[in-house]
């Protein structure tokens, strides 16, 4: 487990530099001076970042240029940044490799497999001299060195610098539960994770009997997972015990979609749509269909959002009913695992792009003074809903305690998630656009079609799982 956040903080500006030099001189740094082009520490480091986050709104946008030009104003580093809307990301990488112009550090959250074959530096050197690797909990960084095994096909291997966490938990309508008898303390962070199978069908055969629950449309839940959507298998499938990278396993190099865990998976959302508890559209639903019926009220709970979009999208939007404790929040739901989706939002470090060491010593320090500091945690999480890294700045600043609604999202349903639960990753390999994307959608297809016809449940799912594995295996064998 990190060290404690204070004691970091307090060596932060001493030991951290130390050990750094240290670490260098015993080899962390000895390879990468031979790198082609090497030309010593001459001139101010130029970096080119692309942020697919950037795109996504005004906010986001300003306050990362604020924090830009403030590090460039006290380090005369240059950091030049691209906005690259996560849709585009892999087509535009693949040109800018193409004509020999990569970025130094890209973002990765939906899209890791823009690190596979070859793209990623190994960067393990580079954080184990760095004073992040004091602070960021361990629950964190089992997502990235899953990435790193995936897209170097070596375990322990890292490929990326963590920026946040941004855990997917359950969003509740307080109206709803009250209707159905239900105090906020059976459902949210006070009552720890809830089970599928063992849970939720009595919570949602209360929700379906209330008024609000009998109304044309309204439904307990929504998958939120349409069948092209890349959360879909990351997250059902950890959650029954399956791979922690959802269709393949950790190395990325076998599909573990046609398993018990994948099967058991897939046959829960089409049962609970059969049920009643998943909105009869689920399959085509993606989550901002799903926020959208849960503000409505045609939706008791949104279990498929992330805390970026829970913070920011319902603060900005749905102000006055937060503040009015009218949403309570949960632990993710889980099948008898540890095990939830949680988007990593990371700096993945580009081979190709790096000419020498002091241009790699700039991106970890930058990184380092926009994570590790605490009151830059804060207002990343004011700004961009990330969950900072260490989980003793979120018991420790004020921030997160400043109100009922603070302390019940940050430090309840944030602090836990961090603490009790494994990340699920979405794979970081060759193909993984198409195996998180157009292989479910054939296989979802599949099932639907043979429900139509008659075929049972169980012999739709184990048939279309086969076939997507055998799909998925193709893939993987044909970009090795």
């Amino acid at each position: 487990m990190a060290q404690k956040q204070g004691v970091a903080d307090a060596a932060a500006h001493s030991s951290a530099i130390d050990r750094r030099d240290f670490l260098k001189a015993a080899g962390a740094g000895v390879t990468a001076t031979g790198l082609t082009g090497y030309v010593g520490y001459q001139g101010n480091p130029t970096l080119e970042v692309w942020l697919s986050y950037y795109t996504e709104g005004k906010t986001k946008r300003q306050y990362t240029d604020q924090l830009v030009k403030q590090y460039q104003n006290q380090s005369n580093t240059q950091i030049n940044v691209t906005g690259v809307p996560y849709t585009d990301v892999v087509t535009e990488f693949q040109s800018a490799r193409a004509a020999g112009n990569v970025p130094h550090l890209v973002e990765v959250m939906t899209r890791p497999g823009i690190l596979a074959g070859g793209a990623g530096m190994v960067v393990n050197d580079l954080w184990q001299s760095s004073s992040l690797a004091d602070k960021t909990s361990d629950k964190i960084m089992n997502g990235h060195r899953v990435w790193g095994a995936q897209s170097t096909g070596k375990q322990g291997n890292l490929v990326t610098f963590p920026l946040g966490f941004r855990p997917y938990f359950t969003a509740w309508r307080t109206d709803w539960l009250q209707q159905a008898n239900i105090d906020p303390s059976e459902v949210n962070h006070e009552a720890g994770s809830l089970h599928w199978r063992d849970d939720m069908p009595g919570i949602y055969d209360k929700l379906k009997q209330t008024q609000m629950g009998q109304r044309q449309d309204s439904f307990p839940d929504t998958t939120g997972m349409k069948q092209s959507d890349e959360e879909y298998l990351s997250l059902y499938i950890p959650q029954h015990g399956g791979s922690m990278s959802g269709v393949v396993d950790l190395k990325g190099q076998n599909a573990t979609i046609d398993s018990q865990a994948a099967r058991n998976a897939i046959k829960m959302q089409f049962e609970y749509i059969n049920r009643g508890y998943f909105h009869q559209n689920s399959i085509n639903h993606g989550d901002e269909e799903s926020t959208t019926l849960h503000w409505s009220g045609q939706v008791a709970c949104n279990h498929i959002q992330d805390s970026t979009d829970l913070w920011g999208d319902y603060l900005e939007e749905q102000g006055q009913a937060m503040r009015n404790g009218q949403y309570t929040w949960g632990l993710p739901m889980n099948a008898g695992t540890k095990a939830a989706l949680a988007w990593l939002p990371a700096l993945g470090f580009i081979g190709d792009a790096f000419n020498n060491q002091r241009e790699q010593d700039a991106a970890v320090k930058f990184i380092e003074w926009w994570i590790g500091d605490s009151d830059r945690a804060v207002q990343n999480a004011k700004n961009l809903g990330f969950v900072p890294v260490a989980p003793a700045q979120i018991k420790n600043e004020n921030f997160f305690g400043q109100s009922e609604m603070h302390t019940e999202f940050w430090r309840g349903a944030c602090l836990k998630t961090l603490n009790q639960f494994d990340p699920a990753v979405i794979p970081a390999v060759p193909g993984a656009n198409a195996i998180t994307y157009d292989i479910p959608r054939g296989m979802h297809q599949q099932i639907a079609q043979q429900l139509q016809q008659g075929t049972g449940l169980d012999q739709a799912v184990n048939q279309a799982t086969s076939q997507a594995a055998t799909e998925i295996n193709r893939l993987l064998q044909r970009n090795q």
